[in-house]
């Protein structure tokens, strides 16, 4: 049977297996491949581990069918699939669902944030567990956040050398929408595309950079046609999230969906050690391939954060205005970094 009939089935089909066995199928899947750190933990560790716990703990059976890389929804779509339950567990790059995932986006609202993604991740789960508001927000959406995974280090790719701020003055870069404003002061000019076009577009001209991980020069064979990446500070981002039916949750049972929240959790750290491992071990390859591999200077960075220092206040007095207590979910944030050992260049007034 074929993807697109499946999906005319049922979103939780359940048959009962003697006196309390049942048998459970769900949707999973997202815009980005398995190629992705994120997506490639959940394909493979997230499902294998539910299904045996599963089974080792309460006798039931479950089983996922998996729709990566777009085939049921693209990046911008995923919360919408699962809002209407074509997917009951949805990854989302949440960067493409700024109207509707505007709050749980906090952390690419403040620039320059620790590239460490462990570091990233306990705060994450924290921000998920102490800050209320962050769950409710989706809630609208028919949507629960089973957990809000941190991104590899994001760095900048590019056909041309470089290592200050003046220095990316004209130049394209491409970038999901949401990361625009960090380039516009510096007088960049952002190129909004989808990570999968990114070669495309510095191939043919259209963008003369890409914003994303060290990883991506791999992983959609960047190195292939720009030679340079710069570890420009931004920071590993929570803004991979999976997201979950709210529907499908009440029509599980309680211990299986205990099960499923509980290796949600350890998902989400495994992609951070796995995405801190991975930005080491690309390096050195990329390195070995001919890459340059820049670091920009602290006095770069801070002086590229003073250029957008006003960009965190702005965002979340503009989600304050929509009923979002964003000011002081980026406040909290702040200070959850700092208690764990971390602090910005600069001191963004909010």
């Amino acid at each position: 049977m074929k993807f697109k009939q499946l999906l005319t089935l049922t979103a939780l089909a359940a048959t009962v297996c003697g006196a309390s066995a049942a048998s459970f199928t769900l949707r999973m899947g997202g815009g980005h491949p398995t190629g992705l750190t994120y997506v490639g933990v959940y394909d493979t560790y997230f499902a294998t581990e539910v299904t045996k716990r599963v089974k080792e703990k309460t006798g039931h059976d479950i089983r996922f069918i998996k729709a990566w890389g777009g085939s049921v929804a693209k990046v911008d779509g995923v919360i919408e699939a699962v809002q209407k339950g074509t997917l009951d567990i949805g990854l989302s790059p949440i960067g493409f669902e700024q109207s509707r995932a505007g709050l749980l986006n906090y952390s690419a609202y403040v620039p320059f944030t620790s590239p460490d993604p462990v570091l990233q991740q306990k705060v994450s789960n924290r921000m998920i567990k102490e800050v209320p508001a962050l769950q409710a927000s989706m809630k609208p959406y028919n949507s629960h956040v089973l957990g809000a995974m941190t991104s590899e280090a994001y760095g900048v790719t590019t056909k041309f050398d470089w290592n200050s701020v003046a220095e990316l003055k004209g130049k394209r870069i491409a970038l999901a929408g949401t990361n625009a404003p960090l380039f516009i002061p510096l007088g960049a000019v952002p190129v909004t595309l989808g990570i999968g076009e990114h070669y495309q577009a510095i191939q043919n001209g259209l963008a003369d950079g890409s914003l994303f991980y060290i990883s991506g020069l791999e992983a959609f064979k960047l190195q292939e046609v720009a030679k340079v990446f710069n570890k420009t500070g931004f920071g590993s981002l929570s803004t991979l999230v999976a997201f979950m039916n709210l529907d499908t949750r009440a029509k599980l049972p309680k211990e299986v969906v205990a099960i499923i929240d509980e290796v949600a959790e350890e998902s989400s750290m495994r992609v951070a050690e796995i995405s801190k491992q991975r930005d080491i071990e690309v390096e050195t390859r990329a390195k070995a391939a001919g890459v340059k591999v820049n670091t920009l200077p602290d006095a770069e960075k801070k002086r590229w954060a003073e250029l957008l220092k006003d960009l965190p206040g702005k965002a979340a007095k503009e989600l304050d205005g929509k009923g979002q207590p964003a000011t002081e979910v980026l406040k909290t944030y702040v200070r959850f970094l700092n208690e764990a050992g971390y602090k910005f260049p600069i001191d963004y007034p909010l």
